[in-house]
């Protein structure tokens, strides 16, 4: 079992079912959800843990370092994940975010990687700033 899993189970505790949220990687355990606090208000905890997501990285990555990777490593790291762009932050016209890397861009989608799941996504429905960084993306 990933540290992060037994780490969210300590919090849960033993019982069984219980729910154990950790990053993509399983190193770090987001939230153990015991079944007696399911039972007693399942609502209550899906909010909390919906809470606790939002500030919280999922992908796993190291949020410590503010600082963007220097270009030159950026490229040589998404050219071996056939990536176009390493995880990062977007924002769609509602002002509701996300954080995924991009696989790919078309004519008027963008397909999404967040937690090795793909999403397409129209990009006419991005901010007018996360549109911009895609069509940087789609230029040599």
């Amino acid at each position: 079992m990933p540290k992060g899993a037994k780490a969210a189970r300590s919090v849960a505790g033993n019982t069984i079912p219980m729910v154990l949220v950790t990053t993509a990687d399983g190193e770090k355990s987001i939230q153990g959800i015991s079944y007696d606090l399911l039972k007693s208000d399942m609502r209550d905890a899906r909010r909390n843990l919906e809470k606790k997501l939002k500030t919280v990285d999922v992908a796993g990555s190291s949020a410590e370092s503010e600082e963007p990777p220097a270009e030159a490593e950026a490229t040589s790291t998404t050219e071996k994940s056939g990536l176009l762009a390493e995880s990062q932050i977007w924002t769609n016209t509602d002002g509701k975010t996300i954080t995924a890397a991009v696989k790919s861009v078309d004519g008027t989608n963008v397909v999404f990687v967040m937690s090795g799941r793909e999403v397409p996504y129209q990009i006419a429905k991005l901010s007018e700033e996360s549109r911009s960084r895609i069509e940087a993306l789609r230029k040599p």
